[in-house]
């Protein structure tokens, strides 16, 4: 047999309907099931072997014939034969020469191209290992002109694989894994076991903890316990069986007592699990001390994803002396860790070269969490159990506490400056803060608002952070009794919030409106809080009907913008 149509023909002469029945039920074929509208001959995985092995002259160009039949078996004996293909150009002779490489690079494109057609989890795992996972092991042409190992390509390749909304593809990035761990390569294995470790689809569950089982077994034991420390918490409990099933019944025992956070959504952990998934910790440093465009992101990543479960642990301790919760906290210690403390001091990254061991990195930021969080806690303290005076440095306190019509002056005045230097963008930031302590709900999340700004998430973080030194600072100013100097318009605009301050509120959402008119995306801002206002119930900065109108006193005010600034 040498043509696609002898193939089929034998195949279909091979037919056993009692064992396709069988085969349906097994592969998941009736509506919903994730097999739906596969058709079986009844073929067993033998049978079909051994069409391969009368077959194996069958040249290239007809495989895709047997590829596009909606036989299963058809398909399997398809895959095979190009698995047989390329195994006879991967001997010792042959690995480096010039005509098997191209040869070999050409069932590569192939496989790829025809990707789709591995339908099902038996056709997916019989053919990648022995034919993409074996192709990251030797040398190509693809992604360069010259023979060698072109690495940059073959993560391209296995990165398109695994981003693709095709459940298929993704199981090829990380089952293609067993192959490059048998040869002792771990690298390929954790980076798509990473990726992957959120995915909502119980086949990528098990795949994900049979690759990570088969990197412990050939690999090592300690780096499978390493990766298992990171993730256990939010690992589902599928890939934490099939992981763990080569250890010891004692130690399998204490691996599944850990209590699970649950699993964070597929599509919000893939956005931006790629670039650094499976890195080890000591390589961070080199990223964030001499990547200037990578560092920021290597930081985020390491801090929301990679060390989140300790970095909470620590957060526990501190939680009932902090007013914000862990996220936001966590994007705080990210801002302070770039820019340092209100953006004027020596930041914390420079202490990183001083670092004699690489592998000390994640001791170091832990520990650096943990002395934030202290310094928090008391700062927040002071604030919240200490009346500011206006006769000295607001870090400095005295028994004479200044009056609620001083504080409305300072606050009116702050808002009012605010209003006055900040551009668009910033004084709808400062607003919305404000309007949120005041309403007591929350605010459209920082990820929508800053989209709708056309600012990436980090850029409307460090603004933020920016802008609150710079009010604090100016709060310390007018502490101490030194005025702003504003233009009639915004004095005006002080003394209107100072003379009407039980209406500040509706005074707020008057000067937010104005400022979103003022913005390019106020569309954008609309359709988001048009949104939140189909999902609640009422518009976003309106008060819940739960709290019933919005009613502050200056002192209570006064307590939140100082909290708000942090001083």
């Amino acid at each position: 047999m040498t043509t696609a149509r002898e193939i089929i023909d034998y195949m279909e002469s091979l037919r056993n309907d009692e064992q396709r029945e069988i085969l349906m039920r097994f592969f998941k074929t009736a509506p919903g099931e994730y097999g739906y509208g596969d058709k079986f001959l009844g073929l067993k995985v033998p049978q079909t072997r051994e069409v391969v092995k009368a077959a194996k002259d069958t040249p290239l160009s007809e495989i895709p014939e047997l590829l596009m039949s909606p036989w299963h078996e058809v398909r399997l004996c398809g895959l095979l034969l190009l698995v047989e293909k390329f195994e006879r150009l991967t001997t010792k002779r042959l690995i480096n020469d010039a005509e098997a490489v191209r040869k070999r690079d050409e069932i590569v494109n192939f496989y790829l191209k025809f990707a789709e057609r591995a339908n099902n989890w038996d056709l997916v795992d019989l053919s990648v290992p022995k034919i993409i996972g074996h192709w990251l092991l030797l040398p190509t042409v693809l992604g360069g002109g010259e023979i060698g190992l072109h690495q940059d390509y073959k993560l391209k390749t296995l990165d398109a694989l695994a981003k693709s909304d095709n459940l298929w593809k993704q199981r090829m990035s990380i089952v293609c894994t067993w192959k490059t761990s048998q040869q002792g390569d771990p690298s390929w294995c954790l980076r798509y076991a990473e990726i992957h470790l959120h995915h909502l689809h119980d086949l990528m569950h098990k795949a994900v903890g049979w690759m990570l089982r088969e990197m412990g077994k050939r690999v090592s034991m300690d780096l499978l316990r390493d990766f298992l420390r990171q993730h256990v918490h939010e690992m589902p409990r599928t890939t934490l069986r099939y992981a763990i099933e080569k250890m010891t019944v004692e130690e399998r025992r204490q691996w599944m007592a850990v209590p699970t956070e649950g699993n964070r959504p597929y599509a919000e952990h893939k956005a931006k699990a790629f670039s650094f998934a499976g890195k080890p910790i000591p390589d961070f440093v080199d990223i964030i001390l001499n990547d200037k465009e990578k560092s920021d992101e290597a930081m985020y990543y390491l801090l929301h994803h990679r060390l989140n479960r300790p970095l909470h642990e620590r957060f526990e301790t501190y939680r009932h002396q902090l007013w914000d919760d862990f996220e936001d906290v966590v994007e705080d210690f990210f801002l302070y860790l770039r820019e340092g403390k209100d953006g004027r001091n020596r930041t914390p990254y420079q202490s990183l070269r001083q670092i004699k061991k690489r592998e000390s990195f994640e001791s170091w930021l832990l520990n650096t969490f943990r002395n934030y969080l202290s310094n928090q806690a008391d700062t927040e303290r002071r604030i919240g159990t200490t009346t500011i005076t206006n006769e000295c440095h607001p870090s400095d306190f005295s028994a004479s506490p200044i009056t609620d019509e001083q504080q409305l002056s300072v606050a009116s005045q702050l808002i009012a400056y605010a209003h006055q230097v900040f551009y668009p963008r910033g004084r709808f930031i400062f607003l919305r803060s404000l309007l949120t302590l005041l309403n007591k709900q929350k605010a459209l999340p920082d990820k929508e608002i800053a989209e709708a700004l056309q600012m990436t998430h980090l850029a409307y973080r460090v603004m933020a952070h920016r802008m609150k030194g710079n009010l604090a600072t100016f709060r310390q100013r007018l502490l101490q009794g030194e005025h702003l100097r504003l233009d009639d318009e915004h004095q005006q605009m002080a003394s209107h919030i100072y003379n009407d301050f039980t209406n500040l509120y509706t005074t707020l959402v008057t000067y937010y409106t104005q400022t979103i008119e003022t913005l390019r995306c106020r569309d954008a801002i609309k359709h988001l809080r048009q949104q939140y206002y189909d999902s609640t119930g009422f518009m976003l900065h309106e008060p819940s009907p739960d709290d019933g109108s919005v009613t502050i006193t200056p002192h209570a005010f006064w307590h939140k913008l100082s909290r708000w600034l942090l001083l």
